[in-house]
């Protein structure tokens, strides 16, 4: 999937996807669930989430980190999620 991007100027980062279903993108709470359950509500910080929806969040959030917990520059200025530039 990753090949081919840099050809259209585009960039890939590489996330750990570990964990990302199992923690609550508000707060952090990490709690493992079984695959059947698809929205649930943190008991930390009472966020209602769906599980591919808060692993996608995770994975974001992870992307915009760096190594020592700096956040990166994701994108070229001016460009946004879901603009023609990106």
């Amino acid at each position: 999937m990753i090949r081919g991007w840099h050809l259209a100027g585009r960039r890939v980062i590489k996330v750990d996807p570990k964990y990302t279903s199992q923690d609550c993108p508000v707060c952090g709470h990490r709690e493992k669930k079984p695959l059947w359950v698809r929205a649930y509500t943190c008991p930390q910080c009472g966020a209602l989430l769906h599980r591919d929806v808060a692993a996608a969040q995770n994975i974001l959030a992870k992307a915009w980190t760096g190594p020592s917990g700096e956040t990166l520059r994701a994108f070229p200025q001016g460009n946004t999620l879901g603009s023609p530039g990106l």
